[in-house]
């Protein structure tokens, strides 16, 4: 008899789980709770056994009783529960439905595109008006285009410059030590050897320096390299087109000026400073500040990449985008440019 109550629970517990709405509901608590189910027709046989069965058989049909009430009560607070929120839904859905043609439109807000890409798309359409193609590289570079075909090998003291994040090698047959680039000049390498001059390329990208953070550094900037090859180029080609971008850039405002400078990868080496005629910040105001590395390609470069001896010229540069980002719009700490702080963006 005990067993019989317990498959009777089990299957109340498989129908229960099938159960849709309030009425089947309803349906299921006469047919396992109601005064003619098999439970209710089992206490009634209790008198006809003996005292100790009555005891026993009687506490394992409460248990199961108290079973089938909670199933009943647990699916019955569901189907409350589902009913209250319809009915909020049902009522908000008729609040929103209603529409006021007197009101006034709301200003919807517009997103911001970040100073970064700004300034990206910006320098990208001035270099595109001069002719320059734009080229795409890598983040992930190899030790041979970061360094050494540019002229800066293993125990080279310029390698000191770039605070490098080395990766670890896949396995023992890798041939060349795998790096996040330092800057975006492998590119330079990478594009040679498989076009032939005369070509102006600008390759904007990451790059990744292992330093520490302060309002001027971080391990992770944009440049855009630039690079120029044909027969007679040189560095007053360069002047031209620096001079053109930067004046366009910064509207005029600036004074320009080249000193000397030293890079591997070319020869002579200058780097390009600019002042601000009318600053806006106190920070900038009558100072020189660096923009921009460049020079001519070194020749061994073009060896390098199987380019015939002393026929091609070149040159080279590279421009940190968060530099000129910060002196554009005045912005105090290039940590700002990765904080994903709304306050920030929202004024671009």
């Amino acid at each position: 008899m005990v067993w019989e109550l317990f498959n009777l629970l089990k299957t109340a517990e498989e129908e229960i789980s099938s159960v849709q709405n309030e009425k089947d509901l309803e349906n299921w608590r006469i047919k396992y709770l109601g005064r003619k189910s098999p439970l209710s027709l089992f206490f009634k046989e209790l008198k006809n056994f003996s005292p100790s069965e009555k005891k026993e058989l009687g506490e394992k049909a409460n248990e199961i009783r108290k079973k089938l009430v909670d199933l009943y009560e647990k699916k019955k607070n569901e189907f409350q529960a589902e009913n209250n929120l319809n009915f909020s839904l049902a009522k908000k859905d008729k609040k929103a439905n209603f529409f006021d043609i007197t009101q006034p439109g709301k200003r919807i807000p517009l997103s911001h595109l970040h100073p970064l890409t700004l300034v990206f798309n910006e320098l990208t359409n001035l270099f595109g008006n001069l002719g320059f193609q734009i080229v795409e590289g890598l983040d992930i570079e190899t030790e041979y285009y970061n360094f050494d075909a540019l002229r800066i090998p293993e125990d080279h003291p310029a390698r000191e410059m770039w605070d490098t994040f080395w990766l670890a090698p896949k396995d023992k047959k890798q041939k060349s030590k795998l790096l996040l680039r330092t800057h975006t000049s492998p590119m330079q390498i990478r594009f040679m050897e498989k076009h032939q001059p005369p070509f102006r390329i600008i390759v904007p990208g990451r790059c990744f320096r292992y330093e520490a953070t302060d309002f001027s550094h971080e391990i992770q900037f944009h440049q855009i390299e630039g690079l120029v090859v044909d027969e007679n180029v040189s560095l007053a080609n360069f002047k031209s087109i620096v001079n053109n971008i930067l004046m366009t850039f910064f509207r005029k405002n600036i004074e320009i000026r080249f000193r000397n400078s030293y890079f591997p990868f070319v020869s002579p080496g200058i780097e390009v400073d600019i002042k601000f005629k009318e600053a806006k910040s106190s920070v900038y105001k009558n100072k020189w500040l660096e923009i921009m590395g460049a020079g001519m390609v070194h020749p061994e470069l073009f060896q390098n990449v199987g380019y015939e001896k002393n026929q091609w010229q070149g040159f080279a540069f590279g421009l940190g985008v968060e530099r000129l980002t910060m002196l554009k719009y005045n912005i105090p700490d290039i940590r700002l440019f990765f904080s994903s702080d709304i306050r920030f963006l929202k004024q671009f």
